[in-house]
């Protein structure tokens, strides 16, 4: 499981205080949020509550019905670092090519952050790169051929001039009403998530194609 920066106000208690301190990366997915379940049960001693496990099974079953849809579609994914690595994992577990990684931020460890959190899946050629602005993102997404944009409403230019779809993930989004309220994090929000995903990218076979999916 990917780990976070070192400081911040955990490390702070458990350097002063002895707070137990338990570094994970964001839960967006199953094997994050398995980790993050994995992590209370360690400090608890309690098992996963049915709720839980019942919103994972479920999730199970909508990773088998929609992997047709994913699977080998190039994505460029930007952001906050934190956010970016948990979703390139996120999209390398439903079969998803994150072929674009990237963050505004100096983050010497960014590249190797993604590679652990896609488990060396990311194919040769796909590029993780920080401290970058959304002109470098325009061109790395244009030259590795993505299909789709995840990341913030700040990249709506980017995809409105390369003609591509953007699923709006992070912060800020300001051009959609209950951004506040959406939930992508735990099993329940990574179904959120998925099911938006794939419905983008059916609109778009369904958009470009002479019939769409009508029955004839």
């Amino acid at each position: 499981m990917t780990q976070v920066d070192a400081r911040g106000a955990s490390a702070l208690l458990a350097t002063r205080f002895g707070v137990r301190r338990i570094g994970l990366g964001l839960p967006i997915g199953i094997r994050a949020t398995d980790a993050f379940f994995e992590a209370i049960r360690g400090v608890s001693g309690a098992g996963t509550p049915r709720k839980y496990q019942a919103e994972r099974a479920r999730l199970v079953d909508a990773y088998v019905d929609g992997h047709k849809y994913v699977y080998g579609r190039r994505l460029a994914v930007y952001g906050d670092a934190d956010m970016v690595v948990a979703l390139a994992g996120f999209l390398t577990e439903i079969g998803a090519v994150p072929a674009v990684c990237a963050t505004g931020e100096a983050c010497r460890e960014f590249a190797d952050r993604i590679r652990e959190a896609t488990a060396g899946a990311v194919e040769e050629g796909s590029v993780a790169v920080d401290g970058v602005d959304f002109e470098d993102i325009a061109a790395h997404a244009a030259r590795e051929r993505v299909e789709l944009l995840v990341g913030s409403s700040k990249g709506y230019a980017i995809a409105r001039r390369l003609s591509l779809p953007l699923l709006r993930v992070g912060f800020p989004i300001h051009d959609r009403v209950g951004a506040g309220r959406r939930l992508h994090v735990g099993y329940r929000g990574t179904q959120a998530l998925f099911d938006e995903l794939v419905n983008i990218l059916i609109e778009r076979e369904q958009s470009g194609s002479p019939v769409g999916y009508a029955n004839v």
